[in-house]
């Protein structure tokens, strides 16, 4: 344990695995009408998806230059190393500013090392490639050869997601007006991956909410590599049953029993809304699939 692996608060990273050491996660804020949240003042999981449900519609803020300087400083003064895993710079500008911290950083701490890497993950599956890093940290791997692992397994990192609030997404600028109606009215579930840039793309729509579930554990059986998966992470924005039902759906499906479930938190549910469930793996990669592959 000779050098800290951190992260940021869009890792959603489960509650339940958070007993590692050296392990720290950058606070990131998120607004609610005047009041700012995730940092002094906070709110629990519920409490936010209940102001979402009815109708709040939240912002969020980047990390800063500043604030990831003051988070990484106290750590390196205690003379750690750092890897630092970051949200998707396909999602966010975050990356770039927390990028000029680092090497600002590099030259205040020429003793020390500092790896920095664009996860090209969000939510969970940004928790996922956060814990086989701590994983491989723990089991003595050195922090160089823990990076170039990190970097080639995030290409495997499997997102699939499907958003249940279409209003919350038009009301976001997400789907237009008449998309967010006729889905509704329809009962038109899109769904949705993380592409090899790490920013979103939708895979496919499908009726009714229970089969877009089962189309994501679909989506996973067409990707994934069954010997790599030693866990599996679902998050869901206050939607438990739903997450526990594709928790059922991959168990019997796949075989995979050690399944974690946990919230998409304020920041990403900032911009998912309530009703959201998404599933992460380790897969052969993160393109697309194919008609072809799902039908195998």
């Amino acid at each position: 344990m000779s050098y800290y692996i951190t992260t940021d608060a869009t890792c959603d990273f489960p509650q339940q695995l958070i007993g590692f050491e050296n392990f720290e996660i950058i606070p990131m804020s998120y607004t609610i009408g005047d009041t700012e949240y995730g940092f002094d003042k906070k709110l629990t999981n519920q409490e936010f998806y209940d102001l979402v449900r009815n109708g709040a519609m939240p912002t969020t803020s980047l990390i800063t230059t500043y604030t990831a300087s003051e988070f990484f400083r106290p750590i390196l003064q205690a003379g750690n190393d750092i890897l630092h895993i970051c949200f998707s710079s396909g999602l966010s500008s975050t990356y770039q500013n927390v990028l000029i911290a680092v090497e600002e950083l590099k030259k205040e701490f020429p003793e020390r090392k500092i790896y920095m890497l664009d996860s090209k993950c969000a939510s969970s599956g940004e928790g996922l490639l956060v814990y086989y890093a701590l994983k491989a940290r723990d089991n003595g791997m050195s922090i160089e050869d823990n990076y170039n692992e990190t970097l080639d397994r995030k290409d495997h990192i499997c997102h699939y997601f499907t958003p249940n609030d279409l209003y919350h997404l038009m009301r976001g600028g997400r789907v237009s007006k008449t998309a967010a109606i006729a889905g509704t009215i329809l009962q038109i579930k899109p769904i949705l991956y993380a592409n090899v840039d790490g920013k979103l793309s939708s895979i496919d729509k499908v009726k009714g909410r229970k089969k877009a579930l089962v189309e994501l554990v679909h989506y996973m059986q067409s990707k994934m590599i069954a010997e790599e998966n030693e866990i599996v992470f679902i998050s869901h924005a206050d939607c438990l049953e739903e997450a526990e039902f594709v928790k059922e759906k991959i168990i019997e499906k796949t075989g995979i029993t050690n399944i974690v479930i946990e919230y998409i938190g304020p920041v990403i549910g900032s911009h998912t809304g309530q009703g959201t469930v998404a599933l992460f793996f380790i897969g052969k990669d993160k393109i697309e699939p194919t008609d072809a592959l799902l039908k195998k």
